[in-house]
């Protein structure tokens, strides 16, 4: 088009400057080349005018024609699923193949509210297709990148290759967006049976919008801690069920579990529930140290290391609560238990080994400086005086902004590792 309007602009600028030559002159003979000139203009104006619409008319079916063919060639959403449920995989060409089910899963995705309903006909027949991964094996790195062991109460909703089939299709609606693609998630959050698809579906609902879909969320996860459904084939994801659905409860701070989650807490084999715990630990927060002392005091919890682990939970919190301090002196004075771990639970209150927390409120360093200076003058144990002597001087080392001394001795492990001498000796 810029070429025709630039011929149109030479001719009018090349017959303006002949009608000025012309216009010069008087004789007759120049006044009818002038009205020859003008006709001969006439004419070549019409004709690029009709070269001009020639032009438009070819662009305009040129567009036409490219725009039949994108539209043709462009695959339904059942196409594309009928063509994911090809893929799996596996083998020397594992890579190529994920290369093919991100491509068809983002083609899905551009469809928008077109591919819904398809992706709706899928998900109800509760088939699935697993992209399994093998252990230790790492994604090459994008945005969308996931670890195979994700940890406890936080699967991703966003992936490179999804666990699953359907989980894919869910960071497709995720991605889709809108009222359509939101319904059919919430849809299947209230009826999955598998605990990771619920823990997804939340998170990812979260997301899209937040504190709409609690109260399902919060439903589904508690009804399957209650009533788990068996899964055939189980793979690592469902192993790591349980945790996954406290960790639901636990995204918004749901305290409704809690009782269920107290008879929860040892299992039939006499072991502490972990996910259990750290659910209540969040939710109960230092309320949980009355919990922590029934279940030490349970015959019920038979491992040891879960009692030892127990006992050290409760040790936190002492300081403040009562009901922990008590718990210090009954350790202290228990002469069934260990010398040394004894000692131990005095050189927790300053913390720096064995994974245990160095205080940093002044009011906790103060209560627990008046616990030892009270431990020193009652206790008839030698060793006990010895080692809250020291632990006292690291409480007051810590009040004045000082490193703690290492109650291993110098050249031990801070860590925990190893037996340690006497508090205090090198």
């Amino acid at each position: 088009m810029k070429t025709f309007l630039s011929i149109l602009i030479a001719g009018g600028i090349g017959f303006a400057a002949a009608y000025a030559l012309v216009s010069n002159r008087n004789d007759a003979a120049l006044q009818n080349e002038r009205v020859r000139l003008e006709a001969l203009w006439q004419v070549e104006k019409q004709n690029l005018e009709s070269d001009l619409a020639l032009a438009k008319n070819r662009k305009t079916k040129t567009e036409q024609i490219t725009t039949q063919v994108a539209v043709a060639t462009r695959r339904s959403a059942k196409e594309i699923l009928d063509n994911l449920l090809k893929l799996q995989p596996s083998g020397a060409s594992r890579i190529s193949t994920i290369r093919k089910i991100v491509h068809e899963l983002e083609d899905l995705a551009e469809l928008k509210n077109e591919a819904v309903p398809d992706i709706r006909g899928f998900l109800v027949k509760n088939s699935d297709l697993e992209y399994s991964i093998e252990r230790g094996e790492r994604d090459g790195g994008d945005r969308r990148g996931w670890t195979p062991f994700w940890q406890r109460s936080a699967p991703p909703t966003e992936f490179t290759l999804p666990p699953s089939l359907r989980i894919g299709l869910f960071d497709v609606l995720k991605d889709i967006g809108g009222e359509e693609a939101e319904t059919l998630m919430g849809e299947v959050l209230s009826s999955s049976g598998r605990a990771v698809e619920v823990a997804y579906l939340a998170r990812a609902l979260e997301e899209l919008a937040p504190g709409k879909y609690r109260d399902p969320a919060i439903s589904a996860a508690k009804d399957l801690l209650r009533n788990p459904i068996a899964i055939n084939s189980p793979n690592r994801l469902d192993e790591q069920a349980e945790g996954y659905l406290y960790g639901v409860l636990e995204m918004y701070n749901d305290a409704s579990f809690i009782e269920d989650a107290k008879r929860m807490l040892v299992n039939s084999e006499g072991r502490l529930n972990r996910n259990a715990q750290n659910y209540l630990a969040k939710v109960q927060g230092e309320n949980m140290v009355g919990t922590y002392y029934d279940l030490y005091k349970n015959d019920t919890m038979t491992n040891t290391f879960d009692k030892m682990s127990v006992a050290n939970r409760i040790l936190d919190y002492v300081g403040p609560n009562a009901q922990a301090n008590n718990f210090l002196n009954e350790v202290v004075a228990n002469t069934n238990i260990d010398s040394q771990m004894r000692s131990f639970a005095v050189m927790r209150l300053a913390g720096g080994f064995g994974g245990s927390e160095s205080p940093t409120e002044p009011n906790v360093i103060a209560a627990r400086m008046k616990i030892l200076e009270n431990m020193k003058v009652t206790s008839t144990d030698g060793q006990i005086i010895k080692t809250a002597t020291f632990t006292l001087q690291n409480l007051q080392n810590l009040k004045d902004g000082k490193p703690i001394e290492s109650p291993f001795g110098r050249g031990r492990d801070r860590g925990g590792r190893g037996s340690p001498p006497s508090p205090g000796t090198n």
